[in-house]
Order: structure tokens, then C-alpha cells, then sequence
């Protein structure tokens, strides 16, 4: 044999040794490539070692008592059971088996297979209270519970569309508010994993905005940390991906707030306004009523952002950082500000900080209640944002000033939605009518500032416990009081010949002073009955007299427009009338010198004044510019400017010497009054 054939021979007598066990694979691992079957079936087929406590020690689990060591609620969050709620869904019981709790905290047991893992503690005691949906079943998320280190309860529906990404945003809002989180990344991982494995018994509604829903016991008003109105058998919960931090906070009772600054109020209109505005917030969408509000108007140090604070004391912490915002701001960054103030007041400080190009544009956003259509990763419509809010602003300037600042043309219907109140009352003391003892007006502006940093919000929440509780037992009778108030008090400060808009704004006046009557009945602000009435219908006298009209603001806006045209150009772009009576119609005069003629100006010995006679191109291009020429022409023969002709026309045929026969609008010297008047040199 050879020495070949011997090596093979020894070869086929060795045993083969046995193939190398694979690695075992914990239950993450078999997650990721075998799914939940995999992991299930790792689980029937082994027993995990007893887990050990934080410090390693041999010993059973605990589940979790009533509170914990931090407070953490009644009965833990975790393991099988589901923290107290009682029953889990067979897709999530294989990885809350994964978990325990017990006073000490959530406790993370991986297994891999060889029953020699040890526990991970992954945060603080954590209570699962319901599982929430909204009412088209979609917007999935779990309401857990926790306590800070000073053993202040917090709560918080998670959103599940959060848990789509790496957790960062989940876990930076559960550490901002006191919930002990282990380092580490497998501490960070396995919280993720267990709220993502949720699943408890108990049903929530979600929502996604504070204010109006629609419950299965009535309408019910919801705030970040309260739900007032009938909730019936199911929680109503605000639940929101993207989170814009509120500022519904309460200090203080209701009687320091009435002390102190309510008490203060009474005697100035315009504090009175801004207090009762506050309370006319949540009647918007009860009565119909448009997004809308006040703007006070004035110079600075006249007191106008002190109204704006006291309005929003009404709400939350009525200082510059608490409930009051900014309007220095993107059109676009105010959308998220009104979507979490649906249904409440919305305090704009500084309109003029805003750039001037975007105050129409914002105006108009907040007023129309509904944000930007914007489109999915998938290229799908999302759902638009929307709101309802009562605005409470102050300004140097309106909004129409400072769009024409920024090169825009100011509009009617954004000064109609959010109305001037020129913040001065006319008494000398800027924005003050009474100083209620205090030496001056800014010392009596320190003094409610001050009380407005320190008692705040609980007005609001006294309105919405007796608004709903009315609304719960008498609800046609509230809207039938809310409803003749408006009637009345717009009978008895609107002229009968006043056009829609100043009705309007007469109509957003009245519920001010329905709320602020509201809120003196139910007890809230301490005032005697018909305050809040007086001061909304003065300061709604303020607003028009402002105005200068109970007309059409366009028609007034397009009169000023030709006024004006004519002021700065009547010598230069209006050519004299030849009176030469032997002048020959086809010869242009030799004396003319007019540039970009716009017409032509014949002064009259009959009323000694001048005449003015605008071409139809002009017209239409340059005087009647943003408007309708013909709805300009027509505002004029109405009002004596223009001198129309026969057959429903408002241009004449004329024939003027020298230049033929042509199509001219007449304008008379009444629409620049004792101006249009001089000699005829």
C-alpha cells in the first residue's frame, strides 16, 4: 500500500467531530430575524432565571405597590399583567414578559437562551393608564403616568407615530419633566421596545388640540393638564406629535385675581375689554363666530401691551415668557402658536416687530383658521391645521400701515378682522381712565404688571366649569341669552345705515361684552352687572370714530386713492383745456408741454374751481389701481365726485379743442372739498 493510500485509510477511521454550536441569539436578535413567532417560540421553550434586584442580590421580582418609592402612581406599568390595567393583547404579552416593575422601577430581562442574563434597569416607575385613539381610530398612543423627584404627578399621552423614529423626541420630553432614565443605550433601546409593546385595557379619546370636542357624553373644553364637560365612560385626552409647549398655567385663586387685578380694571375700557375678550375665546365656535380680535393701537409708553398682559392673565402668566407670545414671527411659525390656542385667547404683543411683508399674510392665516396644505414623504395631502382663536394684540401701527410698509396693499378685510382700538382713552393717561390710588399711569402700570406675573389663569378655568355646566343642563337657554345680548347691544350702537362690515365688527364687540357679562354672572370677575357692556360699547365708538366711517372701508380707501392721485399730479399730468373757440379740433397747441398726460383740468368761472377729466387708460391703470374702475366710478357719482353720463355710463364723449373727440370721466372739485377751490391763473 502507499504511503497515499494509508493516509486516506487513516482518514475515513477518524470521527468526525461534532459541527460548532451557533452563538445563542437573545430575544432582540431573534426579533429582528425571526420575528415575534421566533420569539415566542424561545420563550415556550425556556424559562428564564429568576431576574436580581438592582444591586445584583438574589431575589424575586416585585411588582409594584400603590405609589412607589417616587410616587409613581397606583400599581405599576409593566410585565403581564399590565401594570394595573389588567389585560394585554396576545402581539405584545411575549415582550412584556421581557419586563417587570416594581417600586425600584421598569426592569428590562433580556434572554438569550442560556438563562445567565442579567436585568437592565430602565427608568423610574411608570404607570400605564390607557391606550388612546381618536374618533376615526387613528392617532394610536398610550397615556402612561410618572412622578418627578419632587413628587409631582405628570401624565402624557405618547404618541405611537413618535416611536417611528430613534425615541429621541420621546425621551427628552419624559426627562424635561422628571422621569429617571438610565444611561446607556440599552436602557434607552429597551424603554423604546416596552413602550412600544403597550397595550392596556383601559380606552382614552385623543385629540390632537386644546380646546371644542365632541365626546361620547357632549361637548367637552380640553386643556393640556383638564378636560371640562361630560367625558361619560372614556377619558378625552390631548395627545399631539408635534408639541408646542403651552403656557395654560394657574397660580394663585380666583379671588386674588379678582383683588387684584380685576378690581383694578373696573373704570378703564380698555383693561375691561381685554379681560372680557379673554372669556369671549371659547364662545367663538359656540355662537359661529370667526377668528378674529382686537388690536390696540397706539404709540409706545401709552400702556397698550398692559392691556395685552391683563387679557392674558385671564389664560395663563400674563408676562412676555408665560401666555403671552410675540408677533415677531414667520407666517408659518404662527400657525403651530394658533393651533395650540384653538378655542382661547392668542396674545400677539408688538405687532411691529413683524416683518412688514408678512403681516397681511398673517392676518389673514390666523383669521381663516386653517394652515398651509402641505404634502406627506409619499407625496399624500396631509390634514391642513386648523383652529379658532380670539386675538388680543398691540401695535404702533395697524395692519394696513405696515403692509404698505413692506411694499403690499393693504386689504379691508384684514383691518375688519382684527380692528384697531386706539389705545389711548382720551383721558390723559394714555391707556388709563382710573388709577384706582396709584401716583401716576406708570405706576399703576407697574402694579397690574406685577399682579399679572403672579395671579393668573384660574379666570378662565372658573368660566369653562360654569360654561360647560351650563351648556351640560340648559344649553338653549345659555345660547338664547348669548344671542339676544348680541341682538341688543348691536341695536343700540349701530346706525341703521351702517354697511356689513362695520356690523361685523359690531357683532365681534357684543360677544366681548356677552362673555364679560357671563363671566360678572357666574361670579368670576367680581364686577357690577353691565360693566363689560359699557366698555365694549365704548370702546367699539373708539374703533369707528377711528374708522371715520359706517361705510364700505373700500369705497372710503378708493376714494382716498383718486383724491390723492390728483392732489400730487393735478399740475403736472393734466393738460389745460384749450378755450380757443376758432382753434382748429385736428391742431395739437403748440404751448403744450405736459409729460404721461393723464388727462385734462378746466377751471370753471360757475363754481370757481377746477375740473378734472381722466382718460379711460389712466383710469382704469393708475387712479382706480387694486380696485374696479368701474365700482370706483360708480362710489363717485354716488357721492357727487363724478359727473356721469347719460345711459348707465360713467364716462363722457367730449370733445376737447384740439385733440378731438374722447371718452373722459369727470371729476368734480367736490372730492378734494375747499382744495379743488382757487383763481383761474
Amino acid at each position: 500500500m502507499s504511503s497515499e493510500d494509508e493516509i486516506r485509510a487513516a482518514a475515513d477511521r477518524v470521527t468526525p467531530l461534532p459541527p460548532k454550536p451557533a452563538a445563542p441569539k437573545d430575544a432582540n436578535d431573534v426579533l429582528q430575524s425571526e420575528g415575534t413567532a421566533g420569539v415566542q417560540a424561545m420563550i415556550d421553550s425556556a424559562s428564564p432565571a429568576a431576574p436580581q434586584d438592582r444591586n445584583k442580590a438574589s431575589s424575586q421580582p416585585r411588582r409594584a405597590k400603590a405609589g412607589g418609592k417616587k410616587g409613581g402612581g397606583k400599581g405599576g406599568g409593566g410585565g403581564t399583567d399590565g401594570g394595573g390595567s389588567g389585560e394585554w393583547k396576545a402581539g405584545s404579552s411575549f415582550i412584556q414578559s421581557l419586563f417587570f416593575m416594581d417600586d425600584r422601577g421598569l426592569w428590562h430581562k433580556p434572554y438569550s437562551g442560556d438563562g445567565k442574563s442579567s436585568q437592565i434597569h430602565v427608568c423610574d416607575p411608570v404607570k400605564v393608564l390607557a391606550r388612546t385613539r381618536d374618533a376615526a381610530g387613528e392617532n394610536w398612543g398610550s397615556l402612561i403616568a410618572w412622578s418627578d423627584g419632587d413628587g409631582r404627578q405628570h401624565e402624557w399621552a405618547v404618541p405611537r407615530g413618535m416611536l417611528a423614529g430613534d425615541g429621541v423626541a420621546i425621551r427628552e420630553y419624559l426627562l424635561q419633566r422628571g422621569l429617571y432614565i438610565a444611561p446607556g443605550k440599552a436602557a434607552r433601546e429597551a424603554l423604546m421596545m416596552w413602550l412600544s409593546s403597550l397595550e392596556p385595557k383601559e380606552a382614552a379619546l385623543s385629540v390632537e388640540q386644546v380646546g371644542w370636542h365632541e365626546g361620547s357624553a357632549g361637548l367637552a373644553f380640553v386643556l393640556p393638564d383638564a378636560v371640562y364637560g361630560p367625558q361619560g365612560g372614556e377619558r378625552i385626552i390631548l395627545q399631539a406629535i408635534s408639541r408646542v409647549g403651552h403656557n395654560f398655567d394657574q397660580a394663585g385663586v380666583l379671588e386674588d385675581w379678582q383683588r387684584e387685578i380685576a378690581a383694578p380694571a373696573a373704570g378703564n375700557t380698555r383693561l375691561l375689554l381685554a379681560i372680557a375678550a379673554g372669556f369671549a375665546a371659547p364662545l367663538l365656535r359656540l355662537t359661529g363666530e370667526e377668528s378674529g380680535g382686537i388690536n390696540f393701537l397706539g404709540q409706545s409708553r401709552t400702556g397698550k401691551s398692559t392691556a395685552v398682559f391683563i387679557g392674558a392673565g385671564v389664560w395663563g402668566r400674563g408676562a412676555r415668557g408665560g401666555y403671552v407670545r410675540q408677533w415677531r414671527a414667520t407666517a408659518n411659525g404662527l400657525e403651530s402658536v394658533a393651533a395650540a390656542h384653538s378655542d382661547a385667547l392668542l396674545p400677539l404683543d408688538e405687532m411691529g416687530q413683524m416683518d412688514p411683508r408678512e403681516i397681511g399674510e398673517a392676518a389673514y392665516l390666523l383669521a381663516n383658521e386653517s394652515g398651509k396644505s402641505r404634502a406627506t414623504r409619499e407625496g399624500a395631502a396631509r390634514h391642513a391645521v386648523t383652529w379658532r382663536v380670539f386675538i388680543l394684540s398691540s401695535g404702533e401701527n395697524s395692519i394696513g400701515e405696515l403692509a404698505q410698509e413692506g411694499g403690499r396693499k393693504a386689504k379691508v378685510g384684514q383691518e375688519v378682522r382684527i380692528v384697531d382700538v386706539p389705545a389711548d382713552a382720551g383721558g390723559g393717561m394714555g391707556l388709563f381712565e382710573e388709577l384706582h390710588g396709584s401716583s401716576d399711569s406708570d405706576a399703576f402700570s407697574r402694579r397690574l404688571r406685577d399682579a399679572a406675573g403672579r395671579f393668573y389663569g384660574t379666570p378662565a378655568r372658573a368660566f369653562l366649569t360654569a360654561l360647560t355646566s351650563e351648556l351640560e343642563s340648559n344649553r338653549s337657554g345659555v345660547m338664547d341669552w348669548i344671542e339676544a345680548h348680541r341682538a341688543e347691544f348691536i341695536s343700540k350702537t349701530v346706525q341703521s345705515e351702517a354697511t356689513g362690515q362695520v356690523r361685523s365688527v359690531a357683532g365681534r364687540f357684543a360677544l366681548i361684552s356677552a362673555a364679560g357679562e357671563l363671566a360678572t354672572r357666574w361670579g368670576v370677575t367680581g364686577w357690577e352687572p353691565g360693566v363689560a357692556r359699557w366698555a365694549a360699547a365704548l370702546c367699539f365708538r373708539a374703533w369707528l370714530n377711528n374708522r371715520g366711517t359706517v361705510g364700505a372701508k373700500e369705497d372710503e380707501l378708493a376714494i382716498r386713492q383718486v383724491r390723492q392721485f390728483i392732489e400730487e399730479n393735478g399740475s403736472a399730468q393734466f393738460s389745460h383745456w384749450p378755450e380757443k373757440a376758432a382753434l382748429d379740433p385736428n391742431e395739437i397747441p403748440t404751448d403744450e408741454k405736459t409729460i404721461y398726460r393723464a388727462g385734462f383740468k378746466r377751471y370753471s368761472t360757475d363754481d370757481e374751481a377746477w375740473h378734472y377729466y381722466v382718460m379711460p387708460e389712466v383710469w382704469s391703470s393708475k387712479v382706480c389701481r387694486g380696485f374696479s374702475a368701474r365700482h370706483v366710478a360708480k362710489v363717485l357719482a354716488e357721492r357727487g365726485y363724478l359727473r356721469p353720463a347719460s345711459q348707465g355710463k360713467f364716462s363722457q364723449s367730449l370733445t376737447v379743442p384740439g385733440h378731438g373727440k374722447q371718452r373722459l370721466y369727470h371729476i368734480l372739485p367736490a372730492i378734494l372739498g375747499d382744495h379743488g377751490r382757487g383763481d383761474a391763473d
